[in-house]
């Protein structure tokens, strides 16, 4: 056997076989180059190294198209890994954003940091978050801000529009035009608006992946040089808390995920269920029984949701933040200024004012009323000192002199006086006529008995005029209280007086705290007997329910009433309410320290007075111990009755008698029962009832044969006077001494005499 080692021939061989190797090589190479495959098989033929039998090696070269492909996807994950787009799957099934940070290292300790010495603060209007449901706002800020960014600052310049007039002036200036932050403040500054200010860093709402739904992979081929995956379906659904409803069918341009892969649809092929895809991000290799996931790309809305109040009017500013490093916008956006009132509800036609009033509850306005009116806890209250009071601070007057103020008092009591003054004439005129009358029976003297007739008579004239005088001022009286509607009530008096208001006590020594102020007081008082003590206080019993004890309860006679609240007003310089003076002076204002208790007559009240702070109030406020007590006496120069009524009623009543006395009078008994004597030779009380000079005799005159001729009324006094000096009779003288013809009225007068001396002779042997 020759050896052909080294030949010409084998060498001619083995240059021959390599070139083979090569040409095959690069035929592999171009063919990569321009196949649609992912990967190209080269052969080569060649020896087995052991056994030296001739051989078929095979080679996968990935193409070039697939080697582009995966460094495109390689590209663009780690440009969105770098930008900070990129997600990652966590454990708990959740994606996170990919933000490119340093290595991790533990913080360094935090050292040298100095105690403060400086306190600021910062607007904090929260009272839109304690509204229930609450009310916002939302602005959409896509491509405005950051994609990365959840949060932006939030800048509101809330206007006071106390009134309508203040309500319309904004929404003339600023709804509808858009000024910069510092324009905005100018505008109110140099209008003399009052506005507050507002800031807080807003977090933007979470945002769940819009839609849901998974596709199962079936199969895959490559058809005309293209990946084409089959999937079980092609439907997926919006994401919601109910049953999702998968009726959104996948198109070109949607994108899916496998894993930590993301690919978008190139083509579909409904038909069939089959898609082809492009590489996105990772480098994952979807096999067959595993799904694809629809995937919603993040940061696609980016909204800011602001909360609102009832009757604002707002203007908004706002700031992107930069996320990454903590960093703001360096100037604020325009403004977006609104009038909340004027808002609808979303899908609805209902105005904010009406849902507001309807179905929200404000907590916060609740809250901000108690921050303007400063209320004061209890717990951090001071205990008010009480008043201290005297008795000469107080004096009992009469509440209803308006009953008849309209009548002059002084003319009333001046006509009064003249009817008592005419009342006692009267008097003393009947009593002079009742003696005259007394003496006149007893005179004998004809001279005398006619001159002392005189004088009654006169008297008895006197007594007619005064008894008119007095018949006219009684009625004037009488008309006066009919025609302005006197009332005749009792009066009504008051212990009435003030106070002086203790002042307002610190719970700190600091110059700046405001005093809790003394805003109302508890005033006890109870009647007291004239030797200054109290009524016999009365017990009462009564079962009590849980341990079927009898109870005895002991009244007392203490009663208490409360003044009027100390009245509240609104400083706008302070931005809160203050406690108002008590402006005593002012007759048409009822104040805190005035005492009004009733008294009548012949009563004592013992009264004391303690004060009620602001510190707690209403529900549970701070009191002082009772003040000394004092007592004050219905003084004894007032009437217990209405002076002035009682005259009219005095009036009215005796008119009423006068009226009766003028009608008996008219009728003649008035003047039948005057004419009257006292009797002397009769019992006690009894009266020659007339004169004969006041009866009346019906005299008549007859002719020669007896018929009547002429006929008058004539007094009786007369027709006897007429008939005893017609009529003689012959008296014997004493002792046979003969005898004397005289007129019967001499011989009743002697007869007369005659009576008188037995009468007096018996009377003085007795």
């Amino acid at each position: 056997m020759s050896n052909s080692n080294n030949s010409f021939i084998q060498t001619v061989a083995d240059l021959t076989r390599n070139v083979n190797l090569a040409l095959s090589a690069m035929t592999g190479m171009n063919e990569t180059l321009t196949s649609q495959e992912d990967t190209v098989t080269v052969r080569f033929e060649g020896t087995d190294p052991v056994t030296g039998d001739p051989s078929i090696y095979t080679y996968s070269m990935p193409s070039y198209q697939y080697t582009l492909e995966q460094l495109s996807r390689i590209s663009n994950t780690v440009n969105t890994f770098v930008s900070g787009n990129g997600v990652v799957l966590l454990n708990d099934g959740t994606y996170r954003s990919v933000t490119t940070v340093p290595l991790s290292k533990s913080p360094r300790p935090i050292v040298d940091v100095a105690a403060p010495t400086k306190f600021n603060w910062r607007n904090n209007w929260f009272f839109e978050n304690m509204l229930f449901p609450q009310m916002y706002v939302e602005f959409d800020l896509k491509n405005k801000i950051d994609d990365r960014s959840d949060r932006v600052v939030v800048r509101r310049v809330i206007f006071d529009n106390f009134d309508d007039a203040e309500t319309q002036w904004f929404k003339d200036n600023f709804v509808g035009n858009y000024y910069s932050y510092q324009d905005t403040v100018n505008i109110l500054n140099e209008s003399g608006k009052r506005y507050w200010i507002d800031e807080e860093v807003q977090d933007l709402p979470l945002n769940p992946n819009k839609y849901t739904g998974s596709f199962i992979i079936l199969d895959k081929k490559v058809l005309n040089g293209s990946q084409w995956y089959y999937l079980d379906t092609l439907n997926y659904g919006l994401t919601t808390d109910a049953s999702v409803v998968k009726n959104i069918e996948l198109k070109i341009g949607d994108q899916i995920r496998y894993n930590e892969s993301l690919y978008k649809i190139d083509s579909i092929e409904v038909t069939e269920k089959r898609v082809k895809l492009t590489s996105l991000i990772g480098i994952g290799n979807p096999n067959l029984n595993n799904k694809f996931y629809i995937y919603s790309t993040p940061f696609t809305e980016k909204y800011v949701r602001i909360p609102i109040g009832y009757n604002e009017c707002n203007t908004i500013f706002i700031k992107g933040v930069n996320d990454d490093f903590n960093v703001i916008a360096d100037s604020w956006g325009d403004s977006i200024s609104f009038y909340t009132n004027d808002l609808t509800l979303t899908n609805s036609t209902t105005d904010l004012e009406t849902y507001y009033f309807n179905y929200v509850v404000d907590f916060g306005k609740q809250m901000e009323g108690q921050a303007k009116d400063r209320m004061i806890s209890a717990f951090y209250g001071v205990t008010p000192d009480a008043p201290v009071i005297s008795v000469d601070q107080f004096a009992v007057k009469q509440i209803n002199t308006q009953l008849n103020a309209s009548l002059d008092t002084e003319d009333i009591k001046n006509t009064q006086t003249q009817i008592e003054s005419t009342k006692t004439i009267i008097s003393s005129l009947k009593t002079t006529i009742s003696q005259q009358k007394a003496e006149l029976v007893e005179l004998t003297d004809p001279a005398e008995r006619e001159d002392l007739q005189t004088k009654i008579d006169n008297n008895i004239s006197q007594l007619s005029k005064k008894t008119v005088e007095y018949q006219s001022l009684v009625k004037s009286l009488a008309t006066l209280a009919y025609e302005n509607n006197a009332v005749f009530g009792n009066p009504k008096y008051r212990v009435r007086g003030f106070f002086e208001i203790p002042a307002g006590k610190k719970s700190t020594a600091n110059s700046a705290e405001d005093p809790q102020q003394v805003i109302q007081f508890e005033i006890s008082y109870r009647y007291l007997r004239l030797d200054n003590t109290g009524n016999p206080l009365n017990t009462y019993s009564y079962n009590d329910p849980s341990t079927g004890q009898k109870i005895t309860g002991t009244f007392t006679d203490w009663q208490i009433m409360q003044s009027p609240i100390k009245s509240k007003k609104y400083d706008s310089t302070l931005g809160k309410y203050v406690w108002s003076d008590e402006n005593v002076g002012d007759g048409e204002q009822v104040n805190i320290n005035q005492v009004d208790i009733p008294i009548t007559k012949g009563e004592k009240v013992e009264m004391r007075i303690r004060s009620i702070s602001e510190a707690g109030w209403p529900q549970n406020p701070l009191k002082s111990s009772w003040s000394n007590s004092v007592i004050v006496e219905f003084p004894a120069n007032l009437e217990g009755s209405d002076q002035v009524a009682n005259i009219l009623s005095d009036a009215t009543q005796e008119s009423a008698q006068i009226q009766l006395d003028e009608t008996l009078n008219a009728t003649g008994v008035i003047t039948h029962l005057q004419d009257g004597y006292p009797n002397p030779n009769a019992g006690s009380g009894t009266y020659f009832k007339h004169q004969s000079r006041f009866l009346s005799y019906d005299w008549g005159k007859k002719d020669v044969d007896g018929d009547l001729v002429e006929e008058k009324s004539l007094d009786l006094q007369t027709i006897l006077d007429e008939l005893a000096s017609r009529i003689f009779v012959r008296i014997n003288k004493p002792g046979g001494a003969g005898s004397k013809v005289v007129t019967i009225q001499e011989a009743l007068q002697k007869l007369v005499d005659a009576s008188i001396g037995i009468y007096n002779d018996l009377e003085n042997n007795n």
